[in-house]
């Protein structure tokens, strides 16, 4: 006896069948709907991307701007510690300075009349008044040229000293009459600091307690013009014959050009090119007009070791 029934067999083939085709079936709408999901996920995947990028720069740019930050702090903190130091080396040179100069102008006097008239040098000394206005222009024109402005010390004239003696192989004083009064009756011929801050100090000084009249005088009283003289009421006998009160305008111009330098300018050639020059800014600077100043160039000159 079968334990199978055939009819009861056909049917359970049948349903197995039946599922198998069913799942068969079923089996790619599962497919299509499995890549349906993928590409909605691939659909999707670009949007994150793009958004991880903009995320991404965002934090790269922050962190860009940190560093940029950062660094204009340590710029700033940097810039601070050297104007603290600045500061400090300024005080520091301020207060040294200070005591340099004030150890310079120790025992330093009063400058005025009376102490410049117990230095004197010249054995032939001359009142303003006998000097003629000619001389003293001439010396003003090429010697200080701002004389009649300044204070005493003429600040221009120091820095382009100071320019050109550092810039060129010569030397260019800038020292003013007044310093020049001081160097010549009060200190001494020493190229030190501390020998210019004692001029300065003197000049200033000088200014303060005299006329610009009376500071002229006892320049032009106490020069050296060479051959043993000292002073224009000595210098004009021995290159013209004559008293200072006596000077024409091309004499005086020549006189006033030796002081400069007397070893060279003592020779009359040389002496009547440092005139014209002389001349020159005299009319340049409004002293003498032009007529006076065609005469001047014209007139003769000659020395007193020259005339026979």
């Amino acid at each position: 006896m079968s334990y199978y029934n055939d009819d009861q067999n056909k049917i359970r083939r049948r349903k197995v069948s039946t599922n198998v085709e069913h799942a068969q079936i079923s089996k790619p709408n599962n497919l299509d709907g499995r890549s349906k999901v993928n590409n909605i996920n691939r659909e999707k995947i670009p949007v994150d991307r793009s958004k991880a990028i903009s995320e991404g720069s965002k934090k790269s740019t922050s962190r860009k701007q940190r560093k940029v930050e950062n660094r204009k702090k340590s710029a700033r903190a940097l810039s601070k510690k050297l104007l603290v130091l600045m500061l400090v080396v300024l005080v520091l040179t301020s207060a040294v300075g200070s005591v340099f100069i004030l150890t310079a102008l120790k025992g330093s006097e009063r400058v005025d009349m009376a102490l410049l008239e117990s230095k004197y040098i010249s054995s032939e000394v001359v009142s303003n008044d006998q000097i003629p206005k000619y001389l003293k222009d001439a010396v003003v024109s090429i010697e200080d040229e701002r004389f009649y402005k300044h204070n005493g010390v003429d600040e221009i004239s120091l820095l382009r000293s100071v320019v050109h003696n550092v810039l060129s192989n010569s030397t260019q004083g800038g020292s003013t009459i007044e310093m020049q009064i001081s160097k010549n009756l009060l200190t001494d011929d020493d190229k030190t600091i501390k020998r210019k801050i004692r001029d300065i100090y003197n000049a200033t000084s000088m200014d303060k307690n005299m006329t610009k009249d009376d500071i002229l005088g006892v320049y032009l009283n106490n020069i050296y013009l060479g051959k043993s003289s000292y002073g224009v009421g000595k210098g004009s006998k021995v290159y013209f014959g004559k008293n200072v009160s006596e000077l024409s305008l091309a004499q005086c111009a020549m006189l006033a050009g030796i002081t400069n330098n007397p070893a060279r300018y003592s020779e009359h050639r040389e002496a009547k090119r440092r005139q014209e020059t002389i001349l020159y800014k005299m009319n340049e600077l409004g002293y003498i007009n032009d007529v006076e100043y065609k005469n001047a160039l014209s007139e003769e000159v000659p020395f007193k070791s020259e005339i026979k």
